[in-house]
């Protein structure tokens, strides 16, 4: 349940995104420069793959995450640590897509064969082993231990998720068990994306601890968004076909809720058909039968506005504070 896609659907959420790398454009770019740095290493394979593995970057949200908050604290922006530890946050991102297409035995990612699939399990595994040592390599430059604090307490929230969804295989999720999965798995990531950048801005404990709140909330909503837009968006509006996560068998919140609150008959005929062929026009009409996208939609709007409630005592005279504020309302904008 790894994020897929960090496009925005709808043009005010494209202008948005827009004037957000504007404002960050020097900093998203020494982001870019110190991530260059780490998909140069020596030898034939590791170059052929790194090459490969460096396509994998989204819109970089998470590096953005981090510039933003730092910004938003008063970070002085010629200290380049923030640019630093944006990149060590997008080099962990893609180092778990890695892990993800390992354990979920994924044939491609963002239309194109995997990692696994191309070179095989050995090969995935140990270039995001490479990624995750690089990323540690780029906090630790920050001279703060606090930095690696959160780093290994996010690796360990996202290793329990993915345990949880391990333990949950071959059965049927209910909404707790989702919420729990993506909670920890995206969640935890984008907590640690705004505390990194509230700590390099010089805020108190308790800030810290407020702005990774509002990360947490913030990922659950974007994910629950991205799970709903697989049922919804149009190929031409998102960049790929509907259905994905349906061809994949992966259990998300529209199929869920469905399941969950189905008929006895309507859910017997639902998991025999996610059993048997995975017909994406008859699971939809299901989802949608029982308000599946709906509900999601409205779970969505539910986590962004509780992630907004934490940026009350944010300064709203400071740029970055009103990106932070427009990122956050543009979670939903993705699905008008």
């Amino acid at each position: 349940m790894t994020s897929r896609s960090d496009s925005g659907r709808g043009a005010h959420g494209a202008d948005r995104l827009d004037e957000m790398n504007n404002y960050l454009k020097d900093d998203l770019r020494r982001a870019h420069e110190w991530m260059d740095k780490v998909y140069q290493p020596e030898g034939k394979l590791m170059s052929e793959v790194a090459r490969y593995v460096y396509d994998l970057r989204g819109k970089m949200l998470r590096p953005s995450m981090v510039c933003l908050f730092a910004r938003a604290h008063g970070h002085d922006p010629a200290d380049d640590r923030h640019t630093r530890l944006a990149a060590a946050m997008e080099i962990f991102h893609v180092a778990t897509l890695l892990h993800d297409d390992v354990i979920d035995n994924s044939p491609t990612r963002r239309g194109r064969p995997t990692v696994n699939a191309r070179w095989g399990n050995d090969v995935a595994i140990l270039f995001a082993d490479y990624l995750y040592a690089s990323c540690f390599d780029l906090a630790l430059s920050s001279l703060d231990p606090e930095v690696m604090r959160v780093l290994t307490r996010t690796t360990q929230k996202m290793t329990e998720g993915e345990m949880f969804q391990i333990e949950k295989r071959g059965t049927w999720l209910t909404v707790d068990d989702y919420l729990r999965i993506i909670s920890m798995k995206t969640g935890h990531l984008y907590a640690a994306c705004a505390g990194l950048g509230t700590l390099l801005g010089g805020g108190s404990r308790e800030r810290v601890l407020r702005m990774m709140d509002y990360g947490l909330y913030y990922g659950i909503a974007f994910q629950i968004t991205d799970d709903t837009l697989d049922y919804e968006a149009t190929g031409e509006a998102w960049g790929k076909p509907v259905g994905g996560d349906v061809a994949e068998g992966k259990q998300t919140l529209p199929l869920v809720h469905a399941l969950q609150v189905a008929s006895p008959a309507d859910r017997a005929a639902l998991e025999a058909t996610m059993s048997d062929g995975r017909d994406f026009q008859t699971i939809l009409g299901y989802v949608r039968k029982y308000d599946g996208i709906e509900v999601s939609i409205a779970k969505a709007g539910e986590y962004s506005r509780k992630a907004m409630e934490f940026l009350g005592d944010l300064d709203p005279g400071n740029e970055a504070t009103e990106h932070i504020r427009a990122l956050t309302e543009g979670v939903l904008v993705r699905l008008s």
